[in-house]
């Protein structure tokens, strides 16, 4: 009987710590907040810079004016299940030193719990941590990133994203049905074998 009296107040306790953990996880940064409509950012917007990345029209990205301690970035917006539903977001922060980065991260750390994800290259020029936190909507990514390489396609400095990967899946998923690709017969090869898909 105490046993069972005790296995049911440790679950109670667990379950507990669990909804409070949910309510923990992070919605927003700078004052913009993901499930919140386009419009409550407006002012902070460069709506001429809105646009679908190649591939990825069920989506559209909208570049960030630049923020007092922030350095550009974007938001991400469905455009399907979710229209100008905010998805995602990702700001550079002005200060680009890997002292502020850890400031950064031991904050989050604390706050959060330690990361489930390690993304960084052997280098060290490249330091990414990911954290998975859960909400009452279900998934939250928390993505810290410092960069000081020499690879134009990565972010300089520091920068942040938080999104809910779910709710981008679906984004898809909804386009995928109300758009079908429509398979056109590919342009035939103008040269034989290897020589199709070498530089010359």
């Amino acid at each position: 009987m105490k046993r069972t009296i005790i296995l049911t107040i440790i679950s109670c306790l667990l379950l507990i710590s669990s909804a409070g953990a949910a309510q923990n996880a992070p919605e927003s940064i700078a004052g913009i907040t993901i499930g919140n409509n386009v419009s409550t950012v407006r002012s902070l917007l460069e709506m001429k810079s809105e646009t679908s990345p190649w591939q990825e029209e069920y989506i559209k990205r909208i570049g960030l004016r630049e923020l007092e301690g922030y350095r550009g970035g974007y938001v991400v917006v469905g455009n399907c299940k979710r229209k100008d539903i905010i998805l995602r977001m990702k700001l550079k922060y002005s200060n680009n030193s890997l002292n502020f980065f850890n400031k950064i991260y031991s904050k989050i750390e604390k706050r959060f719990g330690q990361p489930n994800d390690w993304r960084g290259n052997p280098f060290g020029t490249l330091k990414v941590w990911k954290w998975s936190l859960k909400d009452k909507y279900g998934n939250i990514s928390l993505i810290l990133q410092h960069f000081s390489g020499d690879d134009d396609s990565i972010t300089q400095g520091n920068s942040i994203r938080l999104s809910r990967p779910s709710w981008i899946q679906e984004e898809k998923q909804c386009w995928d049905q109300t758009h079908p690709i429509i398979q056109d017969k590919p342009i035939p090869a103008k040269m034989q074998g290897m020589k199709w898909f070498l530089p010359y």
